[in-house]
């Protein structure tokens, strides 16, 4: 009894206080609270921060978290800039008005990845869309980020553009951040 009072506790004092740091970089008296994924744990957000730093009194919070999670932080007021990759969403927080401006420092291409013996049979397909189409009909072992992060976003707007509700034992939920998994 006493550990669930006490994991409450803790999950209710996380929650009050908003999202925890994931790295700090740079000692200055001004923090600048970040939300972002894979610039994060590529490093990215690690030598921006650190060169910023040098003529800047600030430390910088990077808090990870995918394009879906960072923009609710955003909208929530918890950190003060997102670097994500959902422009639908970037535009829609600036319609709303709870995002001031955006800008577009880089973008991502996406690959699949898979074992060698292709058994979906996709290295031949002409489009991202066939190959897709290819992994439902021989029900080849796919696994999904299902984090609501911009990757997810790009990744269900493949499966509909091929017509495909993905469903079954082949489709199935990745437990760790792309980088950790294909290691």
């Amino acid at each position: 009894m006493l550990s669930k009072v006490l994991i409450t506790t803790l999950a209710l004092c996380s929650f009050m206080f908003g999202a925890e740091c994931t790295e700090r970089y740079g000692t200055g008296s001004l923090e600048i609270k970040l939300a972002t994924g894979s610039p994060g744990e590529l490093g990215l957000v690690k030598v921006l921060a650190e060169e910023f730093a040098k003529s800047n009194d600030i430390t910088l919070c990077w808090i990870k978290a995918g394009s879906g999670e960072s923009l609710s932080l955003l909208k929530n007021k918890d950190v003060d800039l997102i670097m994500v990759h959902a422009p639908k969403g970037e535009k829609e927080a600036i319609k709303e008005g709870w995002a001031s401006d955006r800008s577009l420092i880089g973008s991502n291409e996406f690959y699949i990845t898979g074992p060698k013996n292709d058994l979906a049979l996709i290295k031949d397909s002409t489009s991202v869309v066939e190959a897709y189409s290819r992994i439902a009909a021989k029900k080849a072992l796919f696994y999904t980020r299902a984090d609501n992060s911009g990757t997810h976003k790009k990744e269900l707007e493949i499966w509909k553009k091929a017509n495909i509700t993905p469903e079954g034992n082949w489709y199935c939920q990745a437990k760790r951040r792309s980088r950790q998994f294909i290691m």
